[in-house]
């Protein structure tokens, strides 16, 4: 069995070889023991992912004021199929990246569909003082999809940003895109980037649009170190912007790298959350370490 993969945890006492590739040669051949030795630095030098995820450090959370806005009356289910989110008045955080989590199948998807106004038939939100029902959500709510190439549609980045603005003005938008390392890029095709960049681009668009509060679906997946650490700066560069981001991930990687907090959803409704402290810290390992003994 040969596994091409970025997230390593999984394997650890699994794989009995691993083989690393660097510019389409195999530049080393470890054994399982030999790549256990391997100490958190070096991986990161080699831009591989962590091996054990009991070692990752807790993040280094900024200073800010704890705001939230009321969900109300979350209630969702599809057509002829039985109710999948039923969430009681909650207040959650804002202004901040919060990290959201749950098994497959939770509700995740559901939820942050609902919240973004796609849903029609689901509650209410209300936020300073104000209610956000569907519609509203829409020109509030922007979902940054773990498909991008569904999201840019110009012949060139700087037009996929002037799109996005009430009215086009090419000097904020160029603003814009230097905030988020893509100036040089303005004049190619959007589809001519990496993924991390046309991730860039999408959020561009999003904060050109003015819109408040931005959803992520999986952002990592699939990426490597570098591709990673990429996507948490630009995450805190969206909330340093003045934008709440809610981030539904499974990678622990990601959420100790730049989430403040937390929402676990289990079976359509909020079972937990938390910010992420000492005790933030400890929840999250349980959750996604069961079984893993701290070394």
């Amino acid at each position: 069995i040969i596994v091409s993969e970025h997230r390593l945890y999984y394997l650890r006492g699994l794989a009995d070889r691993f083989i690393y590739l660097a510019d389409g040669q195999v530049s080393h051949d470890y054994s399982a023991a030999e790549f256990g030795q391997l100490t958190e630095q070096q991986s990161s030098d080699m831009g591989l992912r962590t091996f054990a995820l009991e070692r990752l450090l807790p993040p280094v959370l900024p200073q800010q004021a704890k705001t939230a806005l009321a969900l109300r009356n979350f209630h969702f289910a599809y057509k002829n199929e039985p109710e999948t989110l039923h969430i009681m008045d909650c207040e959650i955080p804002t202004n901040r990246i919060v990290g959201i989590i749950g098994n497959n199948g939770a509700g995740k998807s559901t939820f942050s569909r609902c919240f973004c106004g796609l849903e029609k038939r689901c509650g209410e939100i209300v936020w300073n003082g104000k209610k956000y029902r569907p519609k509203d959500r829409l020109n509030t709510c922007y979902m940054v999809m773990q498909e991008v190439n569904h999201q840019l549609f110009t012949e060139s980045v700087l037009d996929e940003v002037l799109i996005s603005m009430e009215e086009a003005n090419q000097k904020r938008a160029e603003e814009i895109l230097s905030r988020l390392d893509l100036l040089d890029f303005k004049d190619r095709h959007p589809m001519s980037l990496s993924g991390g960049q046309k991730q860039r681009v999408a959020i561009a668009s999003v904060i050109a649009s003015k819109r408040s509060i931005l959803f992520f679906d999986e952002p990592t997946s699939g990426l490597d170190y570098r591709h990673m650490k990429e996507v948490a700066n630009v995450l805190r560069q969206v909330r340093d912007a003045g934008i709440t981001v809610y981030v539904i991930t499974h990678d622990l990687e990601l959420i100790l790298d730049c989430c403040t907090d937390i929402i676990h959803l289990e079976d359509g409704s909020i079972i937990d959350q938390y910010g992420m402290d000492e005790d933030g810290l400890r929840k999250i390992r349980e959750y996604f370490i069961k079984g893993v003994s701290e070394k």
